[in-house]
């Protein structure tokens, strides 16, 4: 009885060796790195959500990424130069800004969390920024960086 079990074991082992077919190529996948900036100047105001946006067209953001790929967007600090760093959306950073009164010119303090995140859709990337308690000043949000990593 025992041989049996053991040819039997024996069989299943082998056959489970021997039927699979194996493929020797690792499965590849394709990555891209989009760099996207937005100027000072080009920050738009909505209304409506009280936060500065961006939009961008991203052709290569298709249907097949959207429902099958990957993707990673992150701003990066010190773009161009041996210092640079990338933070991963959303971030959210403690801010500070000194406002003088008009009339009695004396100066506060203000402290608020800037939130930067993003949309994403077929086609096209949106940055969002938004400030706490809606503390902004009369200037657009500086030039910001950002890099789109799309896996697919």
């Amino acid at each position: 009885m025992k041989k049996i079990i053991f040819i039997a074991l024996l069989a299943m082992v082998s056959f489970g060796f021997f039927s699979c077919e194996r493929n020797q190529e690792p499965c590849k996948f394709h990555a891209q790195t989009l760099d996207l900036t937005v100027k000072q100047a080009d920050w738009q105001w909505d209304e409506n959500t009280e936060q500065f946006y961006f939009h961008f067209d991203v052709p290569e953001l298709t249907w097949d990424i959207y429902d099958y790929g990957n993707w990673t967007i992150c701003r990066e600090y010190n773009y161009g130069t041996a210092d640079a760093y990338q933070v991963a959306l959303p971030e959210s950073s403690y801010m500070w800004e000194n406002v003088e009164d008009s009339v009695t010119h004396q100066v506060t303090t203000i402290y608020y969390t800037q939130h930067i995140d993003y949309r994403i859709g077929v086609g096209y990337v949106e940055i969002q920024l938004t400030n706490s308690d809606y503390t902004y000043t009369a200037e657009n949000p500086e030039t910001m960086h950002f890099r789109l990593q799309l896996i697919y």
